[in-house]
């Protein structure tokens, strides 16, 4: 058994492994599309500019992105004065708005720790821990300066604190509970579905049949309201108050939606108690996501869909499918296992506050993002359903050191697969696909966009073309010879550029960063088929 003090040099020790982990891959990647975006509109809010339109068009940008421009602030600081010029030129790149992202993914990897400790002890803690540290999508996505491990770590963390208030049903609870929900809603707009979840477990507290001790009714009611404060002053602290109860006619809404529903004659005059910036991101998250002008082409299995077509309503099956082939195969596996476990073990009052709580969430994310939005052009937009993954993968290592030798070498062998399948992508984790993939210059064949290119890989591919300077890169129009293409062009998901259809016939011969990929293109096919 682990003493206190191990696990606390255990713990420290994983945190510390993370660290570096993490910092090596942002220091590698080229700057993604969307990071410039985030980090601009982060710094408006800093600037207590928060409104969308200011100095651009921000629709799901959010204001924790503030956290990803302070190091650009602190070094445009120093460099106005001169002091500590290192410091400054380094604060000053790009890179360096990853690093709160980073910070933020240390903190998730803690709050599965403590979920897992909670729920299965302290070895089962130690290795959801681990799991966390090596998921390739959590690493992904959790250094690069946008929004998504942030809105992670907002839906594990306030489902963490509220589930310590049913079970603990203190004043600070409620106002940890309350607060850390409040702080989940400038992550991600469809955050506000965590209300829902936590709506629902209430309800089941106060109408089960065996009361969870001193969780009254009373207390329940008193937990509502402080989350209901603690939203409305978050969300004007974040956004500046700006146009704090500016009634509902004055909203210039872009989406159906919400014009239909500023047309209710009853609803004209209410104030919103709302900064403006608030439901105006909402609104025009809705707008983009139904039109689809700001994201490209959808694809999935070969199958490419354009986003502005109002008859396609996305593939049901995406994230699904994003999740066999991007999920490392060993993960899967102890998922279900742990499902297993829970099964097993788990009393129906229990799971409900225990793991139907974090389930409930990952279920819901999924399910709507697959059955009612059309922006499907990632699994990074499910990452709160990962990083759950984690937790529910270690309750297979309850009480590891009591079991039986067998178990314990068949679940330390899938830890060890996870690592070594991470390990042969690592550093390049955006474009990370399993061992269902057999071969991976094919991998294209899947799925695109942010799964596989995201403009990670653009400083080794200029690198390639340097040492090669015979491959074409990305030719404007078929021509012969060694060409290398990324994953977007190539499956068409990049309609602000050509699709390189002509280059369906051939099979990749090489890879470069995982997510561009060489072809040998005959010159007699060419000529005997000119452009």
């Amino acid at each position: 058994m682990l003493t206190k003090r191990s696990q606390i040099v255990c713990l420290v020790l994983l945190l510390g492994l993370s660290a570096l982990l993490d910092a090596f891959v942002a220091l590698r990647m080229s700057a993604t599309p969307d990071e410039a975006r985030h980090v601009q509109y982060g710094a408006l809010v800093l600037q207590l500019r928060p409104d969308r339109l200011n100095a651009g068009r921000y629709d799901s940008q959010m204001p924790v992105s503030a956290l990803n421009a302070v190091p650009g602030v602190v070094a445009s600081y120093l460099e106005r004065r001169h002091l500590f010029p290192r410091l400054s030129a380094f604060l000053s790149r790009f890179r360096a708005a990853r690093f709160p992202t980073i910070l933020a993914t240390l903190a998730l990897s803690l709050m599965v720790y403590l979920w897992a400790y909670d729920l299965y002890g302290a070895e089962a803690a130690l290795v959801a821990c681990l799991l966390s540290i090596f998921s390739p999508n959590l690493i992904a996505h959790g250094t690069l300066a946008t929004t998504d491990m942030y809105h992670a770590l907002g839906v594990v963390g306030s489902l963490y604190f509220v589930r310590r208030f049913l079970l603990q049903p203190t004043l600070v609870h409620a106002l940890l509970g309350g607060f850390t929900l409040s702080l989940a809603q400038i992550t991600k707009p469809f955050a506000l579905f965590l209300y829902g979840v936590v709506g629902v477990a209430i309800a089941l507290a106060i109408f089960r049949r065996s009361p969870l001790g001193s969780l009254t009714p009373r207390r329940l009611l008193a937990f509502a309201a402080i989350a209901a404060a603690s939203f409305v002053i978050t969300i004007n602290v974040v956004y500046s108050f700006d146009r704090t109860f500016t009634p509902v006619g004055s909203y210039r809404f872009e989406s159906s939606l919400f014009a239909r529903f500023q047309q209710i004659p009853v609803l004209r005059q209410v104030p919103v108690p709302l900064p403006y910036p608030f439901l105006q991101g909402l609104d025009m998250t809705r707008h983009n996501e139904k039109n689809g002008q700001s994201f490209g082409n959808v694809y999935l299995l070969g199958q490419l869909r354009d986003a502005t077509d109002e008859t396609f309503h996305g593939f049901k099956s995406y994230y699904a499918v994003a999740i066999f082939f991007k999920e490392p195969v060993a993960l899967q596996i102890l998922f279900l296992c742990g499902l297993f476990w829970i099964w097993k073990n788990r009393s129906i009052a229990d799971f409900l506050f225990g793991e139907g709580l974090l389930l409930a969430a990952a279920a819901i994310l999924v399910f709507w993002l697959s059955f009612f939005d059309r922006a499907q052009i990632g699994i990074r937009h499910i990452l709160p359903a990962l990083a759950i993954e984690t937790v529910i993968a270690g309750a297979a290592f309850s009480n590891f050191s009591l079991k039986p030798l067998a178990k314990k070498a068949f679940l330390s062998l899938l830890v060890l697969w996870l690592v070594v399948s991470v390990a042969s992508y690592y550093p390049q984790m955006i474009p990370y696909m399993n061992e269902w993939v057999r071969d991976r210059r094919l991998s294209y064949k899947i799925l695109a966009d942010s799964n596989l290119y995201w403009g990670q890989d653009d400083a080794l591919v200029q690198e390639f073309i340097r040492k090669n300077p015979a491959v074409f890169l990305d030719p404007p129009v078929p021509v012969p010879g060694r060409i290398l293409v990324d994953a977007n062009r190539l499956t068409g998901v990049d309609r602000w550029n050509p699709s390189e259809t002509y280059l369906e016939r051939y099979r990749p011969v090489a890879q470069v960063g995982y997510a561009h990929f060489l072809f040998v293109v005959p010159a007699k096919d060419i000529t005997s088929s000119p452009p």
